[in-house]
């Protein structure tokens, strides 16, 4: 079985995060590669979509930054 550490960790972040201990201690036991901040958004989508699905157009405005920054608009 395969898991992206980095999927993970980047679904604290979508609704307001953990606190900056957190973050601290798990950089400095799992340093994140440096790719995650180009790819965090594409993980968090999946968790808006969702959202978006079950709570409605509250969660619209987020996924729509989302693609306008992959597609460059």
């Amino acid at each position: 079985m395969y898991g992206d550490r980095h999927f993970d960790l980047a679904f604290t972040e979508v609704f307001g995060g953990f606190s900056k201990n957190f973050y601290q201690a798990y950089e400095g036991t799992f340093p994140t590669k440096n790719y995650y901040r180009d790819c965090k958004p594409v993980y968090q989508l999946y968790y808006l979509l969702v959202h978006l699905n079950l709570f409605g157009e509250v969660y619209g405005p987020e996924v729509d930054a989302i693609l306008s920054y992959y597609l460059g608009n």
